[in-house]
């Protein structure tokens, strides 16, 4: 019965360790965000509600989910030449930095 515990043990270790690993070594510090987010304003807003439907608002957002597509976006998976130009230069941590400002901004809401 000890055995078995242990074996549970050393398993549920492994797995832990194993998605650990594909987390991402920092998260994202809104406050620099802020900061970086400047030029994203120009068609986004100066908080993620885009004043046009041409542009995507994105304040509110998962973190995770647009930590994701800006990295897609300078990958290439996804494809805007614009947001390519804008993303050519930054690191992944101020993909997360950006990712966590506009995560942290009041976004649409539904009434109820």
């Amino acid at each position: 019965m000890e055995s078995g515990r242990s074996s549970i043990w050393r398993t549920a270790i492994l797995v832990l360790l194993a998605l650990g690993s594909s987390l991402p070594a920092q998260a994202g510090d809104a406050a620099r965000g802020k900061d970086k987010s400047q030029v994203c304003a120009a068609c986004h807003g100066a908080n993620g509600n885009s004043p046009t439907p041409a542009f995507p608002r994105i304040a509110g957002q998962h973190e995770d989910y647009l930590l994701q597509a800006l990295l897609d976006y300078k990958a290439g998976r996804r494809k805007n030449p614009i947001m390519a130009a804008q993303l050519e230069n930054l690191s992944k941590q101020d993909l997360g930095d950006l990712a966590a400002w506009f995560a942290a901004q009041q976004g649409l809401y539904v009434k109820r």
